[in-house]
């Protein structure tokens, strides 16, 4: 929800907060510590805690709204760095109390921007309770600089939670049910694409010749590369950019067709007649 959009009432109409619960809503404390407990290593679902601190070490400032990307729980004003199977990246939240109602403002005084929501019992990924940005349209998920895929009431594999409710929170139905994907190691990226093989086999071709003729940065790994092409080449609903396909193929094509030759980094980029793309 925009900084600008109108305020809101602390709860929907008919739910009522106790004192002790309410006290709950106000967040995590500005030492910006991490809503949970830190981590050897961060994983599927974990709210990502901040570094180990020390003299050499930038102090770690929350400073992103509910809905925006993030990579470590210190970066978001509500405690909360979130992978699960509400959205296919990272993405700031704040725990909350009681779903269905209105969660505590990201900044003091400022607008209600977040929905709290109980997930089902198949919800997989801990915690299964938590805020969801809110939004009037699809312009407003996208100005939280996250890809979300839409702005819609909240829903839980296609199934309303809160039917009662007018409000609509930024969402990516496309991820529900599937294990989310780790942002560093891309593992299980191709899950979310069962039914796109002719691109996913462009996107691994492609992304072999990338890695094998030395064109993908060094942090970068394959897998990341492939579901970077997948996430450019098929979009939210499911349409394929079509120029993207053909490139990405035309480039496994020829580095296919002249394995075991000198030609075989070099004829690739004579014939697709575009330099490479890193996804």
């Amino acid at each position: 929800m925009p900084l600008n959009a109108r305020p809101r009432p602390a709860n929907p109409p008919g739910i009522v907060l106790p004192v002790a619960v309410a006290l709950l809503l106000l967040g995590p404390s500005p030492s910006c510590s991490p809503a949970q407990a830190p981590h050897d290593a961060a994983a599927p679902g974990d709210a990502r805690s901040d570094a180990d601190t020390g003299p050499d070490v930038p102090v770690c400032v929350p400073f992103k709204l509910t809905g925006q990307p993030c990579d470590d729980a210190c970066e978001c004003l509500g405690g909360l760095c979130l992978l699960n199977e509400y959205a296919p990246f990272r993405f700031c939240s704040r725990p909350c109390p009681q779903g269905g109602s209105y969660c505590e403002p990201d900044k003091p005084g400022g607008v209600y921007n977040g929905l709290c929501v109980d997930f089902p019992s198949d919800f997989r990924v801990q915690p299964d309770r938590f805020c969801a940005p809110l939004c009037d349209t699809e312009i407003d998920c996208l100005e939280t600089g996250s890809p979300w895929e839409s702005c819609e009431p909240v829903a839980w594999k296609g199934n309303l939670l809160y039917a009662t409710l007018p409000d609509k929170v930024c969402i990516s139905p496309s991820a529900q049910g599937h294990d989310p994907v780790d942002p560093d190691t891309c593992e299980g990226w191709e899950e979310l694409f069962n039914q796109f093989a002719e691109e996913r086999l462009a996107c691994l071709g492609y992304c072999e010749f990338l890695d094998a003729c030395q064109h993908l940065p060094v942090s970068q790994s394959a897998p990341c590369c492939a579901f970077g092409c997948m996430t450019a080449m098929v979009d939210a609903k499911g349409n394929v950019d079509e120029k993207w396909f053909k490139n990405a193929r035309c480039y496994f094509d020829q580095y296919q067709a002249f394995q075991g030759t000198a030609l075989v980094c070099t004829k690739p980029l004579d014939v697709c007649g575009e330099s490479p793309v890193v996804p």
